[in-house]
């Protein structure tokens, strides 16, 4: 490369990678730092206290109760975001009449604000006067009506929050891809005879193939970090609605102990982080293979 080019590089992208770097590479280095410290999130000197804070973690109840409400939510939200939006994808695919109206209704709940969706399921699944309730009460069915925000149905709450609110876009990538798919690849199967089934079986799913390891890996990102949609549905979330992401922000902002949150945040990352690794390199062999 020669001196003038080099020059416009720099010129060009430094910027960038000195956003890059102050915002996301520095933080995250100091994180794993000060997991290895007592750091208050105020004091300037934090004391190293080694390996307490991951030995304490190791021990917290606390934290196994977030982790299993959170690892229970991932696995669901994997599930209904990898294959349940695929489903629809196909579904939707062959809709003829309206298609972009009906498309646009599963996307509409993505673009809207998070605090909006939330307060329209409290409004929903209030115990007292929720329209859910309401309705059951309505028509005879006073006995069905829950406390949907209990402890009993928080897990399915979430739910059903989170696959309204975020379902839309997963759909979409399947939909985009599913538009890549030869029309020729079509009409030699409908000579052939081949019904939906098979369609989707050897024309489909083999070309979602791509988008299917990319909405593994996003789904699970999204339910590792669920966060937001807890604060919005309850308030003052309760210890059996904690997920690892709130709780990292109970200990670090609301405790004071960064050092604990980001020992908390550090295993957290590499968890996750090698389990994406897997999940790639497994989906892309069976991609390869076929």
């Amino acid at each position: 490369m020669r001196h003038g080019n080099r020059l416009a590089a720099i010129v060009l992208a430094g910027p960038a990678i000195l956003l890059y770097g102050g915002f996301l590479v520095l933080p995250a280095l100091l994180g794993f730092g000060y997991s290895f410290t007592n750091w208050n999130g105020w004091g300037k000197s934090p004391q190293f206290t080694g390996l307490a804070n991951f030995k304490e973690l190791f021990s917290d109840d606390l934290f196994y109760s977030s982790l299993r409400f959170t690892l229970t939510e991932t696995v669901l939200t994997f599930l209904t975001f990898t294959f349940g939006a695929m489903v629809l994808a196909v579904l939707l695919d062959r809709v003829k009449l309206m298609k972009g109206l009906i498309r646009s209704l599963f996307f509409y709940p993505y673009v809207l604000s998070l605090l909006v969706g939330g307060l329209l399921f409290q409004w929903l699944s209030n115990y007292r006067d929720g329209a859910v309730n309401t309705v059951l009460r309505g028509i005879g069915l006073p006995t069905w009506a829950k406390e949907w925000m209990g402890p009993n149905w928080a897990t399915w709450l979430l739910l059903a929050f989170v696959t309204w609110s975020a379902l839309g876009f997963f759909t979409t990538l399947y939909l985009a891809n599913l538009q890549t798919i030869p029309e020729d690849m079509y009409e030699a199967s409908e000579l052939e005879g081949a019904g939906p089934v098979s369609v989707f079986r050897h024309i489909q799913f083999p070309m979602l193939v791509p988008t299917i390891t990319t909405n593994s890996v996003m789904s699970l990102i999204f339910g590792i970090n669920l966060f937001g949609q807890i604060i919005v549905l309850w308030d003052k979330p309760r210890v059996d609605t904690y997920t690892v992401a709130y709780y990292i922000y109970r200990v670090g902002i609301e405790g004071n102990r960064q050092g604990y949150a980001t020992a908390i945040s550090l295993v957290v990352f590499i968890a996750l982080a090698a389990i994406a690794i897997l999940q790639v390199r497994l989906l892309r062999t069976r991609q390869v293979q076929q």
